[in-house]
């Protein structure tokens, strides 16, 4: 069957597509956070505590090891260290977290990859604990609340993880 298009001509087509999509004249602030593929990978392994935020070529990343931790912002060749200790205790507390909603829905994963969005106050991330079910974490005040198909769990958290994720986003969008 035919398109009209060729393989070369498709690919090409979405990247100038995805480069006119991101390159919108919106306020820096709001840019990043109204782009639909901000993904938050959540690492809940015995031995590494951390989360990874990709979006538009950039990474941020926050790894806490035994009594040592590593937070930047990594792109094509550039590094911009982050040194807050409340990205440290958003990590800490996210990671907790979703060790308790894989118990909660018995999943056997360590790493949690879904997408988050930023409301008016709130982040939601929704990630997969399974290969095809996810569970929508809504990030607002000091709670989480946890949706997974009929259970519905709330959490409460010493900080803001929303704000502190905001707050974060807006900066991986600065380096």
């Amino acid at each position: 069957m035919r398109t009209g298009m060729s393989a070369r001509n498709q690919d090409t087509s979405y990247a100038t597509y995805v480069q006119e999509k991101c390159s919108i004249s919106a306020p820096t602030a709001t840019r990043l956070l109204s782009l639909s593929r901000v993904l938050l990978s959540v690492t809940a392994s015995p031995g590494v505590r951390g989360i990874s935020i990709t979006a538009g070529g950039k990474i941020l990343v926050s790894h806490l090891y035994a009594k040592s931790a590593y937070a930047a912002v990594l792109t094509r060749g550039e590094e911009c260290l982050m040194d807050g200790e409340d990205l440290k205790k958003a990590t800490w507390l996210l990671t907790r977290l979703m060790d308790r909603v894989g118990a909660l829905v018995k999943s056997r994963y360590y790493t949690y990859t879904g997408t988050l969005e930023v409301a008016n106050d709130a982040v939601i991330y929704k990630p997969y604990v399974s290969p095809t079910s996810t569970v929508e974490v809504v990030l607002s005040g000091k709670s989480a609340r946890v949706k997974a198909g009929d259970l519905r769990k709330r959490y409460s958290t010493s900080i803001d993880v929303g704000a502190v994720l905001r707050k974060y986003l807006t900066r991986l969008e600065e380096c």
